[in-house]
C-alpha cells in the first residue's frame, strides 16, 4: 500500500529544527521535489538504499582487527575483535520500522484484529502476535511468546520512500526480517545483520564467499543508526568509508587485479556526492519504533562493543588469513544493488600456533582410564582442523582410536604448525567380574521369597525393568502370587562416587557488573528432587542481600539473607535447600533489598558476559541451568549470553554419579509359586485345611468354649450330656438339671427326696396321646409347679403353677409336639415327681 505524505506544516517546522542542505533543497521524506532517482533521467522511482561493508573501516578503525591468544587474555581469549562500518551509498534511506499498519499486515499474515493505526508484530515460531503501538513502550524488553519463556522476535518492516513524478513523496512498508532486544545495550538489534568469517584464500576463485572457512563466523545483530556522515574532505572522521565500490580493497586487488577499475579500492565519496544526501533525516537512532541509515550516512559498530569478534579456532596456525564480511546475507532488505554486500581484507595472526611444535590434549577425564572387560574407549584429541596427519603410539594413523587393551597411549600430530604432542594416557582393562552364586526357590502363593547370593563385591538385586530393589547378599520380596524372576549382579567398585556434584559456571570471568537497573538470576529445571548445598558469588561491595528461589509462578519457596565477603576468589554461600522436581525455577535476589542497600535493582554481584557462558549446564536427569534472567522491574527477560551471579553449584550426589564400577553377567533367580489353594489356615478352627496356601476367610469355630466342633461336650464326667462347665451336679447323672431349691446345686447332689408313689398325686391320659393330653390331680396340694421336658431333659414348656384340687383336670394341646417321649415334672416344696408320656402321630 502506497502512502502519500502531505505535511507542509511539519516540513516548515523541520526547516527550523534541522537546517540541512537536503531539507533546504526540498529532498526530505515529506517532499521529493529535489530528490533524484538513481537513474537521473527518471522522475518516478523508489528511492532505495545501497548498504555496503567498508573494507576501509574493517581494516583501519581502531588500527584494524585485534587478535588475542587462546589463553591468558580473560574473556577475549581466542578472539579476533573487528570493527564494522556499513555506509549507505543509495539514493534513499534504509528505514527499518518496528511497527506497521495493523490492518494491512494482519491481512498479510492471514489474521484479523480490531486494532487500528500502527501495531508491533512479534514472531513466536510460526505464530504471529499483534501488539498495539500504545502498549509497546520505549523498548521491547519483556515481550515473550505466550506460555513460553522464549523472547519474541519483533518483525521489522522496511519503509520504501517513493518519488512521484509530480515531486510528492509517498512510501510503502514491506516485511523485512526481525529484531531482538539486546539487554546490555538496552535497545533492539536487527537479527543476523552481519556475518563475518575467517577464511583461507583461494587464488583461483575471486569470490571470497566460496573460500574455505577456518573459523566459524560471528552472526552480529546491529542496531541501525546514523553514526556519522561520509564527510566533506580527507580530514573528516570517516573519510574513506564511503566509496562507489567497497568490495575490493587494496590487498584484494593485488591478488585479483582484474577487478581494479583504476581507483585501487573504489572512489572515495563525500557528502556532496550524494544528490539526496541526508534523505531519511540523519537522525536515526536505536528506537524499536524506527531505526536506519540515511542516504550518505554510515553506521559503525566498533570492536569495543559486545559481540564484535570472530572466535579463532584453537590450533589454528599463525599466518595470513582473510576476514570476509557480509551484511544482509539473507536479503531481507530491498536495495538498489544486492550484489555488493560483502568485502574481504587480509589479517595476519601472530599469537596462535607457530611452526615450533605445540601441545595437544587427549580428551579424557583422568589420565588413567579404567575399563571393564569387553569395554572400548574412543580416544580423541584437541588437534585442530589444520592437522594434516596423526600418529598414535600404537601405530594407528586416524584422528581417533578405539582402545580395548591395557597400555599407555599418546598422540603426535603433523601439520603446517609443526608437530603436536599429547600427554600419555594409561588405559587399564580390569578382569571379568565373577558371577554371583545363588539358587532358585519355590514358595507357596502369598509368601515372600527369601533370596540370597554371594559374590566378590556388592550384590545388587533388580526386577525385570532393571530397577534396583536391594543391595546386599539377602533380599526379601513382597508377597508373590505368580512365578517371578529376579536378577542379581555382582559389582566391583573401581572408583567411589563423590559425595557432591558440581554444575553451573565454575567461576566468574568476563565483565563484572550489569547496569544498575537490572536484577539478574538463573532459570533452571529440576527433573528430580535434589539438595542445593551451596553456590559461590563474587562482589566488591559489602552489604546484605536476600537470595531467593522462585517457582514457575513467581512464588518465593526459599530465601536466605547473606552478607558475602568481597574479593576475587568469591564467597561460598551455604543454602542446603531441598528443591522438588519442577520447571522454570528462578534463582535470583530480592529486588527491594537491593534498592534499600545499593540504591537500585542490582545486587552488585558480578556476572559473566561476552557470550562466555556455555548454557545449558546440566546434570543428566537431575537438573538443567538453561539461561540467565534479567529484570529491570518490568518483568523478566532471558538470555544465554549472560550468566548471573551464582557460580559453582554444589548438590548432594544421591545417585552415585561419577563412580566407576565393573559388573558381572546378570544372573536370573527364578521363584516358582505353587498353585494357590484357598481355605482355612488356622489350626484352631473347625475346618482347618492343611493343604490351603492362603486363608480365604472361611474358618469356623465352636459356638462355646466347652463344646467341640460337633457341639459335643469336651468335659462330661457323669455322661449326662451336660458339660461339666455348666452342669449343676457334674459328678452324678442328672440330665434334667433339677434344682428344686434354686441353690445352684442340682438336686441329685444336695440330697433332695423324690417321691416314688406318684400315682397318688396325678395321672396322665391318654397315654400314648396324639393331640390332647389330660393331667388329673388326686389331692389338694398348695404351691405346685408343673413343667414339661423332652426325653433328654431339655425344657419344653411351663404347664401350671399354683394350688391343685382333688379331681382337677388340666387339658393340654399337643398338636405342636412331635412324636416322642416327654416328661411331666410335678414339683412341690418337699419333693419332685416325674411321669413320662408318649406322643404318637
Amino acid at each position: 500500500m502506497k502512502h502519500f505524505i502531505y505535511s507542509s506544516a511539519l516540513f516548515i517546522l523541520l526547516i527550523f529544527i534541522t537546517p540541512t542542505n537536503s531539507i533546504m533543497a526540498q529532498c526530505t521524506i515529506y517532499d521529493a521535489t529535489d530528490c533524484e532517482c538513481l537513474d537521473p533521467s527518471q522522475t518516478d522511482c523508489d528511492l532505495l538504499p545501497d548498504i555496503q561493508v567498508s573494507w576501509y573501516g574493517l581494516q583501519y578503525v581502531s588500527d584494524g582487527p585485534t587478535e588475542y591468544p587462546q589463553s591468558g587474555a580473560g574473556s577475549n581469549s581466542g578472539r579476533l575483535r573487528i570493527s564494522v562500518s556499513t555506509p549507505n551509498d543509495g539514493a534513499g534511506p534504509l528505514t527499518v520500522r518496528g511497527i506497521a499498519d495493523c490492518q494491512e499486515f494482519a491481512e498479510y499474515y492471514d489474521m484479523t484484529t480490531n486494532y487500528t493505526g500502527d501495531c508491533g508484530f512479534f514472531m513466536c515460531d510460526d505464530n504471529v502476535m499483534i501488539v498495539p503501538e500504545d502498549d509497546l513502550g520505549n523498548s521491547l524488553e519483556g515481550f515473550y511468546c505466550d506460555n513460553s519463556d522464549e523472547p519474541a522476535k519483533q518483525i521489522t518492516f522496511q519503509r520504501i520512500y517513493h518519488r512521484n513524478s509530480d515531486g510528492s513523496m509517498s512510501y510503502y512498508d514491506r516485511v523485512a526480517g526481525t529484531m531482538t532486544y539486546h539487554p546490555t545495550h538496552g535497545h533492539n538489534h536487527s537479527d543476523d545483520w552481519g556475518v563475518f568469517t575467517l577464511r583461507t584464500i583461494d587464488e583461483n576463485d575471486p569470490n571470497p564467499l566460496n573460500w574455505p572457512i577456518v573459523s566459524d563466523g560471528a552472526k552480529m545483530g546491529f542496531c541501525l543508526m546514523d553514526y556519522g556522515t561520509c564527510g566533506t574532505n580527507t580530514n573528516s572522521t570517516y573519510y574513506g568509508h564511503c566509496r562507489d565500490e567497497n568490495r575490493y580493497g587494496e590487498d584484494y586487488l593485488e591478488v585479483f587485479p582484474e577487478f581494479n577499475d583504476g581507483t585501487n579500492g573504489g572512489t572515495v565519496k563525500y557528502n556532496s556526492d550524494y544528490p539526496n544526501f541526508g534523505l531519511g533525516g540523519g537522525n536515526y537512532g536505536c528506537s524499536p519504533i524506527e531505526q536506519g541509515i540515511s542516504a550518505g550516512y554510515l553506521d559503525l559498530y566498533g570492536e569495543w562493543l559486545d559481540d564484535q569478534w570472530i572466535n579463532i579456532e584453537p590450533g589454528l596456525c599463525n599466518g595470513v588469513y582473510w576476514i570476509v564480511g557480509e551484511v544482509d546475507r539473507n536479503d531481507n532488505y530491498l536495495e538498489s544493488n544486492e550484489e555488493n554486500n560483502w568485502t574481504a581484507i587480509p589479517v595476519t595472526l601472530t599469537q596462535q600456533l607457530d611452526g615450533g611444535g605445540y601441545d595437544i590434549q587427549i580428551l579424557v577425564d583422568n589420565e588413567v582410564v579404567n575399563l571393564c572387560d569387553g569395554e572400548v574407549v574412543t580416544l580423541n584429541s584437541t588437534a585442530s582442523a589444520a592437522t594434516e596427519s596423526y600418529l598414535w603410539s600404537n601405530g594407528e594413523t586416524t584422528p581417533t582410536i578405539d582402545v580395548s587393551e591395557s597400555g599407555e597411549y599418546s598422540l603426535t600430530t603433523f601439520g603446517a604448525c609443526g608437530e603436536g604432542t599429547s600427554q600419555a594416557v594409561n588405559v587399564n582393562v580390569n578382569p571379568p567380574v565373577e558371577n554371583p552364586i545363588t539358587n532358585n526357590i519355590s514358595i507357596n502363593s502369598g509368601e515372600s521369597a527369601i533370596l540370597n547370593a554371594t559374590g566378590t563385591g556388592n550384590i545388587i538385586w533388580q526386577n525385570e525393568n532393571g530397577e534396583i530393589l536391594e543391595e546386599g547378599d539377602n533380599f526379601i520380596s513382597d508377597p508373590l502370587y505368580e512365578n517371578t524372576t529376579f536378577y542379581v549382579v555382582n559389582e566391583n567398585v573401581l572408583t567411589e562416587a563423590p559425595e557432591t556434584l558440581s554444575t553451573g559456571e565454575p567461576e566468574h570471568e568476563g565483565g563484572d557488573y550489569s547496569g544498575s537497573v537490572y536484577n539478574g538470576g538463573l532459570r533452571f529445571d529440576c527433573f528430580e528432587e535434589f539438595t542445593l548445598n551451596s553456590v559461590k558469588v563474587y562482589t566488591d561491595y559489602e552489604g546484605e542481600r536476600t537470595i531467593e528461589l522462585h517457582d514457575s509462578n513467581g512464588n518465593v519457596i526459599f530465601d536466605l539473607v547473606v552478607n558475602p565477603g568481597t574479593g576475587s576468589n568469591g564467597d561460598i554461600v551455604i543454602l542446603n535447600w531441598d528443591i522438588p522436581a519442577g520447571n522454570n525455577y528462578i534463582l535470583t535476589t530480592n529486588m527491594q533489598m537491593n534498592n534499600d542497600n545499593f540504591g537500585d535493582n542490582n545486587p552488585m554481584f558480578k556476572r559473566t558476559t561476552d557470550d562466555l557462558p556455555n548454557f545449558p549446564y546440566t546434570i543428566d536427569g537431575i537438573l538443567e541451568i538453561a539461561e540467565g534472567m534479567y529484570d529491570s522491574g518490568n518483568g523478566p527477560g532471558f538470555s544465554t549470553s549472560y550468566y548471573y551471579y551464582f557460580y559453582d553449584w554444589k548438590i548432594n550426589n544421591d545417585w552415585g554419579i561419577g563412580g566407576s564400577s565393573c559388573f558381572s553377567d546378570v544372573v536370573e533367580v527364578n521363584v516358582t509359586v505353587n498353585a494357590s489353594v484357598p481355605g482355612c489356615v488356622d489350626t484352631e478352627a473347625c475346618n482347618y485345611n492343611e493343604d490351603a496356601t492362603f486363608d480365604d476367610g472361611s474358618c469356623t469355630y465352636p459356638t462355646q468354649d466347652y463344646l467341640d466342633c460337633d457341639n459335643n461336650c469336651i468335659n462330661d464326667l457323669d455322661v449326662d450330656d451336660i458339660c461339666d462347665e455348666i452342669d449343676n451336679c457334674p459328678d452324678l447323672y442328672n440330665p434334667m438339671q433339677e434344682d428344686f431349691d434354686n441353690d445352684g446345686i442340682g438336686d441329685a447332689c444336695d440330697g433332695l427326696a423324690i417321691e416314688e408313689n406318684e400315682d397318688n398325686l396325678f395321672s396322665i391320659f391318654p397315654n400314648p396321646a396324639t393331640d390332647i393330653i389330660n393331667i388329673k390331680f388326686h389331692n389338694n396340694i398348695d404351691d405346685v409347679e408343673i413343667q414339661m421336658f423332652n426325653s433328654v431333659g431339655k425344657f419344653v414348656q411351663d404347664i401350671y403353677s399354683g394350688n391343685t384340687l382333688t379331681n382337677q383336670t388340666i387339658m393340654l394341646n399337643a398338636t405342636n409336639l412331635s412324636s416322642g417321649v416327654y416328661i411331666i415334672s410335678y414339683k412341690e416344696k418337699d419333693f419332685i415327681i416325674k411321669k413320662p408320656f408318649t406322643i404318637s402321630k
